[in-house]
């Protein structure tokens, strides 16, 4: 039998077993004495036990986060089935995928498909999201478009980040870890009344490394991947009245870290006809099988950072006679001086420097009712504005264009604002003792409007524009000749007849408008109090956007549009073994249309990558995910995604283009990116007492990710399976006031890359993870 028919039918029986075993209640005398906590989420916007909502939702809490070494959302997705998350390498900006749902554009001006939430507060920009995790009450993934509750369109679903909030009684902690690379980790809270009616939290964390973990190739004295990380959160919750009470958050993120290196590699490893894409004036030094070596140009162009995140919210929550009102203010400005190396060598051929400002402000007002009958409803509208500016400068001077046409430096600015109004409504109905209907409902109406240019930089674009492009490219192809143009002017031809400036360089600028409905129904029956089963059809979109990378032409700037998915899914949440066992799984088919995705522009200057839509797609998958206390001490987690994504329609831009003519091909079979078709995780977790007073424990990890292909453009694959094992060993007093732990992640030290794609104007580059790292935790209450 072939291996791919062995793994379904496999994935089969154990898809089919969860749901079986929902049916089964094991019972003993053993299992009336120990029972697993049941989480409380947050996903439809009140709280209600994870095993009794219809949505596929993995949530940690702050006690799992820590026991698996989650520092940042990079960290989370290991732990995560179905959940992607990657770095472009050429601006810094991550790309979080769901369940196959994600757009690979390293614009800073696109919005991510996954939702971001901090504290009920959307975060538009997937770049504003990197940071540091810290004192978390709790992390919820929900899976599958989000029609209805959700402030920001969206077509994955959501993150949902939630701090824990000021104490009604004195609390105070702190954790220190060190670890390889000399990195210092320390972390502190102090939370507690202030007066009679008010509460306040202040927590902090600091991070600090002199040491970075990568080393250069061509020089054994340099080292990357120091870290400088300050965060400070203040919360205050002011109780107004009984019914009535006033929450407010300031924060503080600011980030002076080394940004990580690609290393290049040879392209015909992986099924490439050339070693590089094209050939550069400068040395390429390939490596394979090394965590630690990678190489990158020095210094203004450094991979670092310099960025800076703050803000402020307010939620006023005031309860009425039988109905609630929430308000939700928040603020918030982001500002970065951003160093990445694109191309993995020590050379200047695809090296930038990112200069962003984003300012971010959204209000939310909802009315929900707060009684315990049949009924439930929730209404409200949203409204944000951002604001984003971006200087993006590009430098190649060792490239094939530098060789080509003589241009060595870009500089492209925009600005982007976007407006957007939306009205929902969320209604949960209790028609009969086992049955429960949930529907939902969102008008969105979006505003995006976008201008900016390509610039020269010190006059060699200019001098390429006046004397290859102008007479040997743009009049050939029966184009208008432009004026000259000079030094530091705008370089982007106008090639789109009709429009304003046609046939000159001029700056480009647009605007663009969706008004679409989001909708969602899930049908749940509950035949025992241990057992939910439910149906889920909703229906998602992600408006469209602009290009906001390098451009020679108008035509490559012309906005993409909308994306729609409409999603079907079958789940089962079951609770075994008298309360020792959780054992959830899911089953689900996405119609994917309209999907964004990188695809090719050809221009004046040979292919560069675009953006545009896929016309059709289908996903389809399922997961199982497991939490069992299996004896006294030992409990098991295990989580397992299963995907198979293709792309049904789209005639594609072959990189064999050569303008004016484009060739297409039938794109149709390809994969989408990102989308592993297996991810598995499992924890092993066992305590035991030493003592009356302490407490012994000791863990394990394994991770799990499939190959992934390159995606829309074809690429043989972009990343290989890896398999990842952490440990860890501690010890703490029975109140668990203090803990000393000693742990190891990748403690075989694996070599793997998250990502690999082509890099910039020549080589081909990987993403490589971290090697073998291991520290001590020592973390203490009062």
């Amino acid at each position: 039998m072939p291996k791919t028919k062995r793994l379904r039918g496999r994935w089969a029986l154990l898809l089919s077993t969860a749901f079986c075993a929902g049916t089964l209640v094991q019972t003993g005398p053993a299992a009336a004495q120990m029972m697993l906590e049941e989480i409380t989420v947050t996903a439809q916007k009140r709280e209600q036990g994870i095993n009794d909502v219809g949505i596929t939702v993995n949530a940690f809490t702050a006690d799992m986060l820590d026991n698996m070494g989650v520092n940042s959302a990079e960290d989370m997705a290991l732990m995560t089935p179905g959940l992607t998350i990657t770095n472009t390498a050429a601006t810094g900006v991550p790309i979080y995928t769901i369940r196959g749902v994600g757009f690979s554009d390293y614009s800073t001006a696109a919005s991510s498909t996954v939702g971001l939430y901090f504290d009920e507060v959307a975060i538009p920009y997937a770049v504003m999201s990197r940071g540091v995790l810290f004192d978390v009450e709790r992390v919820e993934v929900l899976k599958g478009p989000q029609g209805d509750l959700y402030g920001r369109n969206t077509t994955a679903g959501q993150i949902n980040f939630i701090s824990r909030k000021p104490t009604e009684e004195f609390e105070a902690g702190m954790t220190v870890e060190f670890s390889r690379f000399n990195l210092l980790d320390v972390e502190g809270y102090v939370s507690g009344p202030v007066a009679d009616t008010v509460q306040a939290r202040l927590a902090t964390k600091v991070v600090q490394s002199n040491q970075g973990w990568q080393q250069s190739l061509t020089r054994d004295w340099d080292t990357l991947g120091r870290k400088d990380e300050v965060a400070v959160r203040g919360l205050v919750n002011m109780d107004m009245s009984e019914q009535a009470s006033l929450l407010l958050n300031l924060h503080w993120i600011r980030d002076k870290s080394d940004n990580v290196a690609p290393t290049a590699y040879d392209g015909r490893d992986v099924g490439f006809e050339t070693a590089q894409q094209r050939p550069t004036l400068g040395e390429v030094i390939y490596s394979l099988g090394d965590n630690r070596l990678a190489d990158w140009t020095t210094g203004e162009f450094r991979p670092r950072r310099d960025n800076e995140l703050k803000g402020v919210s307010a939620k006023l929550d005031w309860d009425f006679d039988g109905i609630s009102l929430t308000a939700i203010s928040a603020y918030d400005k982001f500002e970065r001086e951003e160093a990445n190396d694109w191309d993995g060598a020590a050379i200047r051929d695809s090296n930038n420097i990112n200069v962003t400002d984003i300012e971010v402000f959204s209000q939310e007002i909802r009315l929900s009712s707060n009684n315990d009958s049949n009924f439930s409803w929730i209404a409200g509208v949203y409204y944000s504005w951002d604001e984003m500016s971006e200087d993006y400068n590009y430098f190649m001077n060792d490239s094939f264009f530098a060789l080509a046409l003589g241009i060595t430096e870009l500089d492209t600015r925009y600005d982007q604002t976007t407006e957007s109004m939306a009205a929902f409504g969320h209604v949960e109905w209790q028609f009969a003792e086992q049955f429960r209907l949930t529907v939902g409902a969102r008008y969105t109406e979006e505003d995006r409007e976008w201008s900016g240019c390509t610039y020269d930089r010190n006059g060699t674009l200019a001098a390429a524009g006046n004397n290859i492009l102008t007479p040997f490219l743009i009049i050939p192809a029966g184009l208008p000749a432009p004026d000259p143009v000079a030094p530091g002017d705008c370089v982007v031809y106008n090639d789109i007849p009709g429009s304003e400036n046609f046939g000159q360089y001029a700056v480009f600028s647009d605007a663009i408008s969706t008004n679409k409905w989001m909708w969602k129904a899930t049908l749940d029956y509950t035949p025992t109090d241990d057992l939910l089963v439910y149906g889920t059809v909703s229906k998602g979109f992600k408006s469209g956007g602009f290009n906001g990378a390098n451009a020679n032409t108008h035509s490559q700037l012309v906005p993409y549009g909308p994306e729609d998915l409409l999603s079907f899914e079958l789940g089962v949440k079951s609770t075994l073994d008298e309360g020792r066992m959780q054992l959830n799984a899911a089953l689900f088919y996405y119609d994917y249309e309209d999907k964004q995705e990188q695809g090719t522009a050809v221009t004046f200057v040979g292919n560069i990558s675009g953006l545009t839509n896929v016309p059709q797609s289908k996903i389809k998958g399922g997961e199982v995910e497991m939490r069992w206390l299996v004896a006294d001490g030992l409990t098991l987690d295990f989580g397992a995604a299963y995907l198979d994504t293709e792309i049904t329609e789209w005639e594609a831009v072959s990189t064999d283009s050569v303008f004016p003519d484009v060739i297409t091909f039938d794109a149709s079979g390809l994969e989408l990116a990102n989308a592993p078709e297996w991810q598995f995780n499992g924890t092993a977790t066992y305590e035991w007492t030493l003592n009356d007073n302490l407490l012994m424990m000791i863990a394990a990890d394994l991770i799990y990710k499939d190959k992934t292909s390159g995606g829309a453009r074809g690429e043989p694959y972009a990343t290989e399976d890896y398999l990842l094992a952490n440990a860890r060993i501690g010890i703490s007093n029975m109140n668990r006031d203090w803990s000393v732990k000693l742990w190891g992640r990748n403690i075989f030290d694996k070599y793997y890359y998250p990502a690999a794609f082509i890099g910039g104007n020549g080589p081909f580059v990987r993403m490589v993870g971290l090697p073998a790292t291991y520290g001590i935790t020592i973390s203490y209450n009062f």
